[in-house]
């Protein structure tokens, strides 16, 4: 799946001291003046803003800031030494990136009450227009508790065990039933066959394909666009799709906008004529002796056989019942000589599913 960037959005920190809401680019809180933790989260602000073009691009070209190992404060990425203590920024640690903050949205906030006076206040403001106090970020509210189950999930899979147990049980024994044979031995009271051949001509035929897949010889009587295959990557004939855009974390104060996307790729699929091979006619002989043949058509210059497929049938006869037997074994055939016994295996249906010439 791709990540199609869409631009970049400022990020803010809540002051652990005061609770102050800063922008991302801020490295000491507004407020009290405190330096940025090393383990404080960049955050989604409420009103989000996409920022494209040249300040873009310069912001993609900043890496993740450093927390300077001595006294904590947040530097620049490039800066060598930290600003506040003059120490060497070798020993410093990276601010981690590539964390997701959250769904990017544009869509207008509804303004926020101040904690201390209760005034309205834009969601983008940080301190309140009455009375100036810091507009601190809300806790989210507790989850409700659960309403308590009836019947544990445990009870349930046990339940639903026993009953697959208990169905696949009845199953196996209707099926050992059904499936059970006896022994019958009978006498053969006739035998037949009959022959079957495929009869094939050289015939225009019309068919459809993907245009890269048409064979050599055809004729295209027309093409169309369909959806073929789905792809990571741009194609050239594709409808872009989409997921909600995100944004991930830089490390720097700001976040990447970015969606995931796929391509659903187009491709020409086309109707084709072309000569091929075509069943014409099936030709069929049938006899009652032992002596099988298959039709001899005379063929034309753009005909020629197909398939070939003969059914042999014994009638038996046993303990007064009539028993039909069909086989394409040739060979088991030319023994059931009229007469001749032979071993029966019937299944609880009557159906003959095995036979054997008695010894």
């Amino acid at each position: 799946m791709a990540r199609k960037s869409l631009g970049y959005t400022q990020l803010e920190w809540t002051c652990p001291r005061c609770g102050t809401r800063n922008p991302g680019a801020e490295k000491v809180c507004l407020s009290c003046g405190g330096p940025q933790p090393e383990d404080v989260k960049f955050e989604q602000p409420l009103e989000q803003e996409l920022i494209t073009g040249e300040e873009a691009q310069q912001i993609a070209a900043r890496k993740p800031d450093i927390h300077c190992g001595f006294c904590g404060t947040r530097n620049p990425a490039e800066a060598e030494t930290c600003r506040q203590c003059g120490a060497d920024l070798k020993e410093g640690v990276q601010r981690k990136a590539g964390e997701v903050v959250g769904a990017f949205s544009t869509a207008a906030v509804e303004d926020v009450a101040c904690p201390a006076c209760g005034s309205p206040n834009p969601a983008a403001a940080r301190y309140c227009r009455t009375c100036g106090s810091p507009l601190t970020k809300t806790p989210p509210p507790a989850p409700a508790a659960a309403a308590p189950k009836t019947r544990s999930r445990s009870a349930m899979l046990v339940i639903a065990a026993v009953l697959i147990v208990a169905i696949l049980g009845c199953l196996l024994v209707i099926g050992g039933v059904f499936n059970r044979t006896s022994e019958v031995v009978g006498t053969v009271e006739s035998a037949g066959w009959q022959t079957r051949l495929v009869l094939e001509a050289l015939q225009p035929v019309e068919r459809a394909d993907w245009r890269e897949n048409l064979p050599g010889g055809a004729q295209v009587l027309g093409c169309e666009y369909r959806f073929a295959f789905t792809s990571d990557e741009p194609q050239p004939v594709a409808t872009e799709v989409c997921g909600t855009p995100y944004t991930v974390d830089q490390g720097t104060g700001f976040g990447e906008v970015v969606q995931d996307c796929i391509y659903q790729v187009y491709a020409e699929y086309c109707r084709y004529s072309i000569l091929d091979w075509t069943e014409v006619d099936t030709l069929t002989l049938s006899g009652s002796d032992s002596n099988p043949v298959f039709p001899q058509p005379q063929l034309s210059s753009d005909q020629r056989i197909g398939s070939r497929q003969a059914v042999y049938q014994i009638v038996f006869r046993a303990d007064g019942e009539t028993y039909t037997y069909e086989t394409s074994d040739e060979s088991l055939f030319r023994q059931a000589q009229p007469g001749s016994r032979w071993i029966l295996d019937v299944n609880s249906r009557g159906r003959v599913v095995r036979v054997q010439p008695s010894r």
